[in-house]
């Protein structure tokens, strides 16, 4: 199985970035995992936020094409998991024969419906908001984590 994780946008804060690839560069030792970016829409005034959600969605859409055998997408709507239950999804996905999985992390103004939608699974990180560049730090941490729970190793408490 290979993971790709979808930020719309660059992250901002280095010292975050740092943090998400020093994960990335973790997990690959358990499976490949790839991050890409997908250009982020300036932010519109007021009432025009819709315009902007569908080209993001576009340009995702466009990168994923129909390679995505399962979409996960990251949004406060999402069902909420502790880090065993997340792990539990991940595993039945790899002991499923599933080849890829890509996950969603919007930008400032967060995911289109229509990519709600077609996702496999909505997950929220908490009922928390959080700035995207941390929660895509967190989602590569708990990638990390869930893979170390997965082979049974010390990482988690």
């Amino acid at each position: 199985m290979q993971i790709h994780l979808v930020f719309v946008g660059k992250t901002v804060f280095p010292d975050v970035e740092t943090g998400i690839e020093r994960y990335v560069s973790r997990l690959n030792h358990y499976l490949p995992t790839r991050i890409h970016y997908v250009k982020a829409e300036k932010i519109p005034p007021r009432g025009m936020e819709s315009a902007v959600l569908e080209k993001e969605c576009e340009r995702i859409l466009k990168l994923i094409g129909g390679k995505s055998n399962q979409l996960i997408v990251w949004d406060r709507t999402g069902k909420h998991l502790d880090s065993l239950e997340f792990a539990r999804v991940l595993e039945r996905l790899s002991n499923g024969g599933t080849g890829a999985v890509w996950m969603i992390i919007g930008g400032p103004l967060g995911i289109s419906r229509e990519l709600r939608d077609r996702a496999n699974l909505v997950l929220a990180l908490s009922e928390m908001t959080f700035p995207h560049d941390l929660a895509r730090l967190i989602v590569a941490e708990q990638l990390y984590r869930a893979f170390t729970i997965i082979r049974g190793e010390p990482y988690h408490k």
